[in-house]
This record gives C-alpha cells, sequence and structure tokens, in this order.
C-alpha cells in the first residue's frame, strides 16, 4: 500500500503546472531584474519553508535536477527518477507532467516532499553556484553540480 501511495503523491505532484498564492521565503531581485538562467546540473541543499528553520538535506547526491536547454528535465528524488517538461517565462519555472520510475524508497526519504515541491515551483532565482526554487511552502536552494 506504501508504494502505491507514494506512487499517486509523486503522480499527483507532478501531474502539471500547479499555482500558489504565496510569498517565498527566498530573497528576490526586482520583478524587472534577470533572474538568471537555471540550465544546468543541480543538487538540492535544503528546504527553507516559509515558516520554520531550514531543513538541510542528508545526501545532496541523491536529490538532483537536471534542467537541459531543450526544455527536459531530469530529476533524481532519492531512488527513483523521474524525466518530462519543464518551461521557463520570465522569474517563473514550471514542470509538466513527468515520468517517474517506481521504486520504495527507504523510510526517512525525503522522495514525496522534493517531488511535491518541484510540482508546485514557481519562482526561481540563480546566482552564481546557486539557485533558489520557490515552491508552495517556501523556497528549495540548490547548488551547481
Amino acid at each position: 500500500m506504501k508504494k502505491f501511495s507514494t506512487l499517486w503523491l509523486a503522480a499527483g505532484a507532478l501531474a502539471g503546472m500547479m499555482a500558489c498564492e504565496t510569498t517565498p521565503n527566498v530573497p528576490m531581485t526586482a520583478p524587472d531584474a534577470d533572474p538568471g538562467n537555471p540550465i544546468g546540473a543541480w543538487r538540492l541543499q535544503s528546504f527553507e519553508p516559509n515558516e520554520g528553520s531550514a531543513i538541510p538535506v542528508p545526501d545532496p547526491s541523491q536529490y538532483t535536477l537536471e534542467l537541459r536547454d531543450d526544455g527536459r528535465a531530469h530529476v533524481r528524488a532519492d531512488c527513483n527518477i523521474c524525466n518530462g517538461p519543464y518551461e521557463v517565462v520570465g522569474a517563473t519555472l514550471s514542470f509538466g507532467v513527468m515520468g517517474c520510475t517506481l521504486a520504495a524508497c527507504p523510510e526517512g526519504s525525503l522522495e514525496v516532499d522534493y517531488l511535491q515541491a518541484l510540482g508546485s515551483a514557481s519562482i526561481f532565482q540563480r546566482s552564481g553556484d546557486t539557485l533558489a526554487l520557490a515552491y508552495g511552502g517556501g523556497v528549495m536552494q540548490f547548488r551547481a553540480q
């Protein structure tokens, strides 16, 4: 049952673009400023919830995001891999429907949280080797691989 629940949550999290009315806890630049180019290979460093303390990622190599210049995203979410389209419009980054493997990750995995956060992704800001990506509950911080 857990495997089915995880599949359902992962599929729902990435089932399309989701609009969120939230004020993310991310240092964004002025609306007319260039947010940078998010294309590249990234490792998730932490979740920074809108309320509460930052949650560090124990092993960033298990939570990666590769944004390719052809509009395709490759995601590693612990023991699962997902692939699908993404779109950048101004400072907004959103993901389309992704196909994911269905392995049952070990207890304590951040897989579901990560996929749900990507599913509700909204604005981004790249600064050098870091990428901040706002989602429905806060901000994910990435570092270039």
